[in-house]
């Protein structure tokens, strides 16, 4: 089955703020009329090569019950979507329909959102871009029980479970596929992480923020060095990872204005 990540769904409170805040961390210029797209409800980050959508979360029950994540999610584009629909059908699995968008979105077993939209056009080679300003990963998603969800994925989307491959070093972090799984687009660990959340992680690895626990989007930029000096003189906490879990990935991790977790990363 074909497939690529189209776009990462952000929820926020505060759309303005987040808005500067993303465009900080991605080295986006702010006066760029580009990358202006916003609205009350919703905004985009541009500068990268998939698309980055801010989203105001709102009171569900003054909102006529139209429900909402609280977690990050991605828009993943798939090849032949009608046969899914089908399938989702003929087991009685829940989704709704987006008609705005043209895309269903479904819950896998930990109740993550994943939006589904055609693939229509052919998939190009995941090469880096030399103007992106920054890159996308993954996207990671916390699940109760990771062989479920995998399962389900597997199932329902025909996705090709890959194998995780560690760094010479592997800092204190549970790869067995209980405990994490991935779905990757490369051989460079991008695409979906299936993660279970490992409550004593941030304490063994001696790190402020804890990447297990609610899921996280991460970003590939050019200078994370440059970044970690940016985020410090601004008093924004990080947790500078280094390698440790990816193989020649320098990763960092960070919360935004609305308490979401961020890995920004570089290839080394």
């Amino acid at each position: 089955m074909k497939w690529k990540i189209s776009k990462i769904s952000i929820p926020v409170f505060d759309i303005e703020k987040s808005k500067k805040f993303y465009d900080f961390l991605l080295f986006n210029d702010t006066n760029d009329k580009k990358n202006n797209r916003k609205t009350l409800d919703e905004c985009f980050i541009d500068g990268g090569d998939i698309e980055l959508r801010l989203y105001k979360l709102k009171n569900e029950i003054g909102n006529n019950g139209a429900f909402q994540s609280r977690r990050t999610y991605p828009t993943l584009s798939i090849s032949n979507l009608d046969l899914i629909i089908k399938k989702l059908d003929e087991d009685g699995i829940a989704y709704s329909n987006n008609k705005l968008n043209n895309s269903i979105i479904i819950q896998e077993p930990g109740l993550n959102y994943l939006e589904l939209i055609n693939l229509d056009t052919k998939i190009k080679s995941n090469k880096r871009i030399i103007n992106n300003r920054w890159n996308f990963h993954h996207i990671n998603l916390e699940c109760y029980d990771v062989r479920a969800s995998v399962n389900f994925l597997k199932k329902y989307l025909k996705f090709i479970e890959g194998k995780w491959k560690a760094p010479v070093e592997l800092g204190k972090v549970n790869i067995n596929p209980n405990q994490l799984s991935i779905f990757n687009l490369d051989d460079n660990h991008s695409g979906i992480h299936i993660n279970k959340a490992d409550f004593t992680f941030s304490w063994r690895n001696n790190f402020i923020h804890n990447p297990t626990i609610g899921g996280h989007p991460a970003f590939n930029i050019r200078d994370i060095k440059l970044l970690a000096k940016r985020l410090q003189n601004h008093d924004v906490p990080l947790t500078d990872a280094k390698v440790y879990a990816m193989p020649n990935i320098h990763q960092v991790y960070l919360f935004d204005p609305n308490s979401n977790i961020v890995e920004i990363n570089q290839n080394i």
